[in-house]
């Protein structure tokens, strides 16, 4: 079966399965689902533990040996494994299938991998997990749900923070979840049972936001210039290479000239939009409606010239960093729609 990392608590209610299955990118959020399979497994007996760490190199049949193994202290003992890569093998494969057809009563299996992509989301290993125990697919939250989750955090801390000091909690550690927890426990200790303010907040935290270039477009197709211009300030301020932040414009360009001749010719987008993250659909089509217009020669040339500039060469190369990140805003500005439309 499949479960949300915040229905795990109520699963784990049920009963234990034999098999847990956690990935996904969020740091924070598999490891606290991980700790409550293990949590819930050591009330119930599992008070053993032996962790197997994964690599091109593992040796498959450890698997079959610790669940054939015999507990020294205990009946009970929790197989606790870390993939590096979801792609395991026919070796891999045919182990956890082979252990999962008959999986040992006094052994409780628990599986942390990255994302699961598309081919490993269909491996036979994974169906059987999905057919004799639990996967549970964490994915990065969006910006509202950031902010519902930071709102939720919080009151369970005893915080009272106004809408507002949420807000600006929000907008700094976005993207790094744990750094929020780290944040909201410090916020315990100085504010504890108070009404917390903007000017308290602003006051108390630092600036743990998270985000890669893949951020900007979002911001861009959402036309948020403020977040627009976070993103950019934490990028600048950890030295991302401009010529990555110009590749990551030039691919969403691409994308949306592609959708406009496709529109013009009455053509359709579905497969276009189907190969974009579901959050970022909508907004792409909409933004495909506001470029309608778009002077497309001089976007593309602006392009070429700032993916020039952005590795030094060409005319007119400005030696001021800050001008290069200037002309990266204005670049994308002009992908929202505020600039370059045809006269």
């Amino acid at each position: 079966m499949q479960v949300r990392a915040e229905q795990i608590k109520e699963q784990l209610g049920l009963g234990l399965k034999p098999v847990y299955l956690i990935s996904g990118d969020e740091p924070l959020q598999v490891m606290e689902v991980a700790d409550a399979v293990r949590a819930t497994a050591k009330q119930q007996g599992f008070s053993e533990r032996d962790l197997l760490n994964v690599d091109p190199q593992f040796d498959w049949s450890l698997l079959l040996a610790a669940s054939e193994a015999l507990s020294l202290f205990s009946q009970q003992k929790l197989l606790d494994m870390r993939l590096h890569s979801c792609k395991i093998g026919a070796a891999g494969s045919k182990a956890l299938q082979q252990y999962l057809a008959h999986p040992p009563t006094d052994k409780l299996l628990l599986i942390q991998a990255g994302r699961l992509d598309k081919a490993c989301r269909a491996a036979a290993w994974v169906k059987a997990i999905e057919q004799h125990g639990v996967l549970v697919q964490v994915w990065n939250l969006s910006p509202p749900q950031a902010l519902a989750w930071l709102a939720k955090r919080m009151r369970e801390a005893d915080l009272k923070p106004t809408e507002a000091a949420v807000r600006y909690l929000a907008e700094h550690v976005e993207g790094n979840l744990l750094a929020a927890v780290q944040e909201i426990n410090k916020l315990k200790l100085l504010y504890p049972n108070e009404v917390l303010s903007l000017e308290q907040m602003a006051a108390a935290i630092s600036d743990s936001s998270r985000f890669t270039v893949f951020d900007l477009a979002d911001a861009i197709l959402a036309q948020d210039l403020k977040r627009l211009q976070h993103i950019l300030q934490v990028l600048k301020d950890e030295d991302t290479a401009l010529p990555l932040l110009v590749w990551a414009l030039g691919d969403l360009l691409r994308q949306l000239y592609e959708a406009g001749e496709n529109q013009r010719h009455q053509r359709s987008n579905q497969a276009l939009i189907m190969r974009l993250p579901k959050n970022r659909q909508g907004p792409f089509q909409a933004a495909v409606k506001r470029m309608e217009r778009a002077n497309w020669p001089s976007l593309f040339k602006r392009l070429a010239v700032l993916d020039q500039h952005s590795k030094g060469v060409g005319t007119d190369v400005s030696r001021h960093p800050e001008r290069l990140w200037d002309d990266v805003f204005d670049m994308a500005l002009a992908l929202m729609g505020k600039r370059l439309f045809a006269v």
